[in-house]
């Protein structure tokens, strides 16, 4: 599952080429829970309520985006977005 995600995270961070601030937003976020979710899976054991706190709070800042870009994109004209990762 984490090479999957790492995986994943490299073909978004890559894809990332506009540099519009909501993408720099997006684009950090995403290192962020790419961090967290590493640092989860080199735990090899129980995950702490903090850490998972933190991984939830990104995520849910990764969807509060990906929200406004989708509701703002055709007023801006920023086209469709082919990911789907967050």
């Amino acid at each position: 599952m984490l090479s999957y995600l790492m995986d994943q995270y490299t073909k978004m961070e890559t894809a990332m080429t506009n540099s519009r601030p909501v993408d720099t937003l997006r684009t950090n976020l995403l290192a962020a829970r790419h961090k967290a979710v590493k640092a989860l899976a080199e735990t090899g054991g129980e995950f702490s309520a903090d850490a998972l706190h933190e991984l939830a709070a990104l995520q849910t800042a990764l969807t509060a985006v990906r929200e406004e870009i989708e509701a703002h994109a055709a007023r801006m004209g920023w086209g469709g977005s082919d990911d789907t990762l967050d």
